[in-house]
């Protein structure tokens, strides 16, 4: 008799002989196996056993059924190597002659305690799909039980793959879902994100439109985040805004989507997150110490000495070279000026505050499309108030700070209760989230889909609860019930009027001052708690405003709809630019071409051909933009990508500002955001020219961030005080790449340039 062999998130397993059919799902009750845990619906798939074969079949589970990879649409026949994944569990077929047992766990021995000890011809067990959140906490050295993704194998360990085998390069293989098995090879830098123009495309809600990127350079391979919402983890570790280095058999976490590192990478000089005792950029391993120590085998004097030595000839000698190239200068230069120049002077409390305010900004900003961090922005603020207590700007920032990173943990906890299938738990947390707070209108379209499930399983719990009599458990859940229902409900339904009395029995005739609901159920709820407790206070309904449905505001993409239709005559023409303003270009194309293609609508070929000239530009003048951004050159970027706005102005026409296309709303939004990283790169390294030049030309794109605009600002009064103190056109011209358009210092600029003839 065949057996299937489950393996749970923990990383445990459970045997179950299979014989006729077996039904798995997350209801008990209605399931021969209950699997609880994530992505399992109530109802998710059967296996069945019908002349010698096993096959299994997804009953319409939400998040589906996979065998090796693929998600099944009907009956599907498994072999022995078949793995199945049914949310966070996998599932393998067992010979029958191994050995027998009734569905109790056995926990799977980690790596480093030797291999697994598997019956003479089972199948290796394949690695875990439990999703990573994107908080996680480490256990702490000794403490009992590891979590399944720790049971992986570390590079060296047994699972991972020899460093002499397959040269071919690093690999990255699915772990999870449909991109399980799929394998990404790494040829220069891989994208991974979302949304185009990623190469490594995942789906996933979990993870960032331009999640990581992974480069092989001549160091190795190596991983970087680039800024996403729910981080990358290596290994089950956070890792942070720093390069990472790979090595086979790596776990990487891109939201909650695992992939496995496979393949042969070389040495990197990048921190290794493998654990306490591995070298990093901010100290070495316990491990790295006794090497670092070892004797030379020649002389016998120590490597880490032979080092120090050199190192302190090379800080000699660049000491040296600086003194005699000062000297050098300060001679021709000063000639009779005795004086030594004196460096910058250290910033004033004012504009101290502005730096702190600015970062608050930055971090708080939701312009950008990614998820603000409102830890680095209170730190950021608190030191503006250390230094000006009473900056009215620093204390709304503050008080707008405190109240949406409060109603980020109840988002945060809300979209996980959801993750789980616990609607009500999920409701409980966003019902939390004030009105006032930008995660309202984030979690409203979350609350309307919860709330749905929720009414429809109580109502029918409440209903069964009172025919069949069983008052405390109906008052629950008709009370629950109703809390959405009177939603909806007006005060005259749920409450008696001023001078009335509530009557109950329904057989009894009301008089003149009395009044009863009219809503059925809602008079059993409140019969069926007159009984559990008679002398209860009057029932309210629980007003939030997040329960309250909104009225229907106008669509969109309706709007686009309706412009497109009024300016083009042909449905064809209608349908390329809706998919041209949602993004798809390529599909924009491909309709286009249909039309072009059908001589019957040969009066619109014309203007149909001047579309696919302009859709196809946009398209790629967009992909190349994207390109040198992903470079971090944002000066090389700018031409094609204001090329590619001009176009998109013809196209968008009247709605290119009130309803932009894909295109404009990620091309500024990119813009923007690399400036701002790019800019500061150069600040930091003291080239505040090239730093302003950068931070203008993203202002140039998008002008509504708030941390873009405070840097422009900046840039403006460099310029003032550079312009003051020129006495050359050379200085003049330093002056033009600190100005902004607008400062009035370009008129004064060209005026002293002409004053002294430059």
């Amino acid at each position: 008799m065949p057996t299937l062999v489950v393996r749970h998130p923990d990383g445990s397993e459970t045997e179950h002989e299979l014989s006729g059919e077996l039904k798995i799902g997350r209801q008990e009750g209605q399931n021969d196996l209950v699997l609880a845990e994530g992505g399992v619906s109530r109802r998710h798939s059967r296996f069945v056993v019908e002349g010698g074969k096993v096959m299994v079949e997804d009953v319409g589970s939400a998040n589906g059924t996979f065998v090796d990879g693929q998600r099944i649409t009907g009956m599907t026949v498994l072999t022995p190597k078949s793995q199945v994944v049914l949310g966070d569990y996998e599932l393998r077929l067992k010979a029958a002659a191994g050995p027998r047992a009734t569905g109790v766990r056995k926990q799977v021995k980690p790596s480093d305690e030797g291999p697994d000890p598997l019956a003479a011809g089972d199948a290796p067990m394949p690695r875990s799909a439990t999703r990573a959140m994107p908080a996680v906490k480490r256990p702490a050295p000794g403490a009992g039980g590891s979590s399944a993704l720790a049971k992986r194998p570390r590079p060296g360990s047994p699972g991972a793959a020899p460093a002499g085998e397959g040269n071919e390069g690093l690999v990255l293989k699915g772990l999870t879902g449909p991109w399980a098995n799929k394998k990404y090879p790494v040829k220069g830098k891989l994208l991974v994100g979302r949304q185009a123009p990623a190469t490594v495309l995942l789906d996933d809600d979990s993870v960032s439109r331009k999640h990581a990127e992974v480069e092989q350079t001549p160091e190795g391979a190596v991983l970087r985040d680039l800024g996403s919402a729910n981080g990358t983890l290596v290994n089950g570790e956070p890792m942070g805004t720093q390069p990472v280095a790979l090595q086979p058999g790596d776990i990487i976490t891109f939201g909650m989507v695992e992939v496995e590192v496979e393949g042969s990478v070389g040495a990197s000089n990048l921190p290794v997150r493998r654990g306490r005792d591995v070298p990093t950029r901010r100290g070495t391993g316990a491990e790295a110490a006794p090497e670092a120590d070892a004797p030379a085998a020649a002389g016998g004097v120590p490597a880490s000495r032979k080092r120090l030595l050199v190192v302190a000839a090379s800080v000699v000698g660049l000491l040296l070279v600086a003194g005699i190239v000062k000297s050098t200068q300060g001679g021709g230069a000063s000639k009779g000026n005795t004086t030594a120049k004196k460096g910058p002077p250290p910033p004033s409390p004012a504009e101290q505050v502005q730096e702190m305010l600015s970062s608050c900004r930055s971090y708080s900003s939701t312009e950008m499309g990614s998820e603000p961090d409102w830890t680095k922005a209170e730190v950021a603020c608190s030191k503006a108030l250390d230094i000006d207590p009473i900056n009215s700007e620093a204390n709304t920032l503050m008080r707008r700070i405190k109240l949406e990173k409060e109603s980020a943990g109840y988002f945060d906890q809300g979209q996980k209760a959801l993750g789980r299938l616990k609607e009500d738990e999920a409701l409980d947390f966003f019902k939390k989230i004030p009105k006032e707070s930008s995660y309202f209108r984030r979690a409203k379209p979350k609350v309307q889909e919860a709330v749905a499930q929720v009414m429809k399983r109580s109502e029918d719990d409440c209903k069964r609860y009172l025919r069949d009599g069983q008052w405390a458990p109906a008052v629950q859940r008709c009370g629950r019930y109703m809390g959405f229902a009177c939603q909806k409900m007006t005060r005259e339904d749920l409450e008696p009027p001023i001078g009335f009395t509530l009557v109950l029995d329904k057989g009894k005739r009301l008089g003149r001052t009395e009044w009863r609901p009219k809503n059925k159920l809602y008079l059993d709820f409140l019969n069926a708690r007159q009984r559990v407790e008679p002398n209860a206070a009057p029932w309210r309904c629980p007003v939030s405003d997040i329960f309250f449905e909104d009225e229907a505001a106008p669509d969109p993409k309706k709007l686009v709809e309706e412009v497109f239709k009024q300016r083009f005559p042909n449905k064809f023409m209608v349908a390329a630019m809706m998919d041209y303003w949602a993004g798809r270009g390529n599909e924009a194309f491909v309709t286009l071409q249909k039309l072009r293609s059908n001589y019957e609508l040969a009066q619109y070929h014309v203007e149909a051909d001047k579309l696919l000239t302009d859709v196809s530009n946009v398209d790629q003048l967009f992909k190349i933009g994207q390109g040198h951004l992903q470079n971090e050159d944002v000066e090389k970027a700018a031409e094609p990508l204001l090329e590619a706005l001009d176009v998109d102005k013809r196209l968008m026409a009247d709605q290119v500002d009130s309803r932009p296309s894909f295109y404009k709303r990620n091309i500024q939004q990119d813009m923007a955001s690399k400036a701002i990283a790019r800019g500061k790169y150069w600040d930091e390294r003291g080239d505040q020219r090239r730093a302003c030049r950068i931070w203008k030309l993203g202002f140039r794109f998008y002008a509504g961030n708030t941390d873009l605009n405070s840097q422009v600002g900046r840039c403006s009064t460099r310029a003032l005080k550079a312009f003051k103190a020129a006495e050359s056109c050379a200085d003049l011209d330093a002056v033009m790449d600190l100005a902004v358009k607008g400062d009035g210092l370009e008129e004064k600029v060209a005026a002293m340039k002409t004053e002294n003839g430059c």
